[in-house]
């Protein structure tokens, strides 16, 4: 009895320890709320402003999901993080490139560009975000135009495209023309969130619900300024960077984001932390992998699929064809696979829906599994014993069938 006593007491000392050592994870991974069934969104940055081939490519993925639909008849939606503005390259080149001079996406130039992203949408398979008025700041990106890349960046013969610019000075919401980077007054950025919001609404007719930091940097007051003018959804990496370092690159954030927590205002976060980039190797049966564990863990797939996988036409026909066997196989490996965008998936988090769990045992049961995807405190948990309590706690409140979410 007594070693059967010593060993109890030193499950309950271990498992108290790992849980004040992982409270803010764990307190997480219990609030995120469940999902019933597999989401799957796909979430594609950076179109507008750029390259005129981008409205071939956008009617191209269209077609595609159009001849796809779920189990409740929803067609796959690619959200379009929209970039409102860049360079009018002619007009500074013309003015010798000493000043910023902006091209917006509601120029004539850019008219088939806006078309495809109002034809997709009004197909059901786009869903317009927003990304940012420029993918950068004009003010830092101005004080480097004595270097010669980006002074040719600014002053070519049509739209560049901005992911040809160092990853630093894609941040939009930092000043990182000096490494590390700086913040911005609050002015400026109360300022620019409410140009950007109401840019869009002009240019596509309504308001935006949802933004997509560039390069997933922003601060708690970016977040303020969205939430005055209006935006109600942010997706985030599951965690709030505020800063580059002396390398420019991006400093981990403190703040912890998931899926349905409210921030400033009513905003209400999201989290992008899966990556569908075929042009980088991304592969359908990589993507289905991430979507397969995200499922299990009551969570939505938001897979990350850049412009760039578009632009080229080597790259784009690879690209579609690993949607499209995504798609096929998304389906018939998870029948009860839903589509939806990332603006309706929020409105399920705050409405708690039928696609929410509600029983408390089966919360239990995808808290353990949340907690296991957690490598260092999995390993502890074993070291150490406590994972023989919540392996049988686990076993214990393995969820029943219940009646299917409403569709």
């Amino acid at each position: 009895m007594t070693l059967i006593a010593a060993f109890v007491a030193w499950l309950s000392v271990a498992s108290v320890v790992l849980a004040l050592l992982y409270r803010e994870s764990m307190l997480a991974a219990w609030e995120e709320p469940v999902l019933r069934c597999p989401i799957l969104i796909l979430e594609s940055d950076d179109w507008g402003y750029g390259p005129s081939t981008q409205a071939e490519r956008l009617d191209r993925i269209a077609d595609a999901l159009a001849g796809v639909r779920d189990g409740a008849g929803r067609n796959p939606v690619v959200t379009l993080g929209v970039i409102l503005a860049g360079p009018d390259t002619q007009r500074i080149r013309d003015g010798g490139g000493r000043l910023y001079h902006r091209l917006s996406l509601d120029d004539l130039r850019f008219a088939p560009i806006r078309e495809a992203m109002l034809r997709g949408s009004a197909r059901g398979v786009f869903a317009l975000q927003l990304h940012g008025m420029e993918h950068f700041r004009p003010a830092t990106l101005m004080r480097q135009a004595g270097d010669p890349a980006i002074r040719a960046w600014l002053t070519g013969d049509s739209p560049p495209p901005t992911e040809d610019l160092p990853p630093p000075l894609q941040s939009r919401w930092i000043d990182a023309g000096v490494l590390p980077s700086a913040l911005l007054s609050e002015s400026e950025v109360l300022e620019a969130t409410a140009e950007e919001a109401a840019a869009f609404a002009a240019i596509f007719g309504t308001a935006p619900e949802v933004v997509v930091p560039t390069t997933f940097v922003w601060t708690a007051g970016v977040e303020r300024g969205w939430s005055r003018a209006g935006l109600s959804v942010v997706v985030t990496p599951g965690r709030r960077n505020e800063s580059r370092d002396a390398g420019g690159e991006i400093v981990p954030g403190r703040t912890q984001c998931f899926n349905g927590q409210t921030a400033a205002g009513a905003l209400t976060y999201v989290v992008r932390d899966a990556y569908f980039e075929p042009a980088l190797g991304h592969t359908a049966e990589r993507a289905l992998a991430a979507l397969r564990a995200r499922a299990l863990c009551g969570r939505p797939a938001l897979l990350e699929m850049h412009r760039f996988n578009f632009l080229e036409p080597d790259t784009a026909d690879k690209t579609l064809a690993e949607l499209r066997a995504l798609l096929r196989s998304a389906i018939a490996a998870l029948p009860t696979l839903r589509f939806m965008s990332t603006a309706e998936l929020a409105q399920q988090y705050r409405e708690r829906s039928s696609l929410l769990e509600r029983r408390t045992g089966a919360r239990v049961h995808f808290f353990i599994r949340r907690m296991a995807e957690v490598s260092r405190l999995r390993k502890l948990a074993w070291a150490t014993g406590a994972a023989l309590p919540a392996w049988l706690t686990y076993v214990l409140t393995r969820p029943g069938p219940e009646p299917s979410p409403a569709r």
